[in-house]
């Protein structure tokens, strides 16, 4: 049996069993293994596709080890697994020994300035009008997750019944690790939540409690590959791209992240006790430990300064008291 036919067999397999993943991850899955299909060659026999065709694959774009090469591997190495069990091929060709993974992507933290480049971009940076891509809806997209510092599977997965504007309350239903929680937002964001409704009423897009908001010309709702690769375009647009950092580059994720420093910032300079909010920001984003959230800290010079001077004041005082014990 070709991999083609391998491949849409279990497509299939996977929609029947409703698997609990996000959108984002089925879309991606799909577009992954459709994609090594035909850069083997559709009409290969499965049983003919060897480890040196799968490596080629990953190491496609380049021989660097991303986050985006571990999630094609383990795409392709699930495949063939389900491909075994049912006698579609005797072996599972996947590369089994992995490479050493390189230092995580570090958060990227927009400046003010950035921000308004990114959202003004997102308006100007098709050079033809698409019969697809509402640059409209892709603003609202990055405003929406900065705003709320969702991640962007949360953003795209949103419907209309996940917001009660009186309540200014959203729903973020079954995101990571199938945790569901509400985010409160303000009058500044409900301000923007109500361009949404209005730019999905002008153009005429139904609005039924389970339709999705952010959706293309079609009506069919944003694609997460797709969307990741106008941000690549809107990115250059803004003049975010930087060379020295090579491939750790600006992401959409990274909005969330500087709406996260930007919470911490605020409520330092408001005089607040920003270790005792943690916890309540952690919630806030959906983290499973609040140790996730107190790397935002980290990350702002400000606070670490704080810090610094804390622990130099409590080191004195160790001195002090060291001192009079001997006396």
């Amino acid at each position: 049996m070709n991999i083609q036919t391998v491949t849409e067999l279990y497509i299939a397999f996977r929609d029947s069993l409703k698997y609990r993943d996000s959108s984002d991850k089925k879309s991606r899955i799909k577009h992954t293994i459709r994609e090594f299909a035909k850069f083997v060659g559709v009409s290969k026999e499965t049983e003919l596709i060897t480890e040196e065709d799968c490596t080629s694959f990953l190491n496609r774009r380049n021989t660097t080890v991303t986050t985006a090469w571990k999630k094609d591997h383990c795409a392709i190495k699930k495949l063939f697994e389900w491909a075994c069990l049912r006698g579609y091929t005797p072996i599972n060709p996947v590369p089994k020994q992995l490479p050493v993974f390189p230092d995580a992507h570090p958060a990227y933290i927009y400046s003010n300035d950035e921000l308004k480049r990114l959202f003004d971009a997102s308006l100007t940076y098709m050079k033809a009008e698409s019969l697809v891509t509402d640059p409209r809806c892709i603003r609202f997209i990055l405003m929406t997750t900065y705003a709320m510092g969702l991640r962007i599977s949360e953003t795209l997965a949103l419907r209309f019944k996940h917001i009660d504007r009186k309540q200014q309350i959203i729903h973020i239903e079954d995101s990571k690790f199938f945790k569901s929680r509400y985010v409160t937002y303000n009058h500044q964001v409900a301000k923007l939540i109500n361009e949404v409704f209005e730019w999905r009423k002008s153009d005429s897009y139904p609005m039924e409690p389970d339709n999705y908001v952010f959706v293309s010309k079609q009506g069919k709702p944003v694609n997460f590959v797709t969307l990741h690769c106008i941000f690549a375009k809107i990115r250059k647009k803004a003049n975010l791209y930087f060379p020295e950092l090579k491939r750790h580059q600006p992401r959409i994720h990274d909005l969330r992240h500087s709406f996260a420093t930007n919470v911490l910032k605020s409520w330092y300079k408001e005089g607040k006790d920003v270790q005792s909010l943690l916890p309540k920001l952690s919630i806030y984003l959906g983290h499973s430990n609040v140790s996730h959230t107190s790397v935002y800290l980290s990350m702002i010079p400000e606070i670490l300064e704080k810090a610094n001077e804390l622990f130099y004041i409590y080191k004195n005082q160790d001195n002090e008291n060291a001192t009079d014990n001997k006396d």
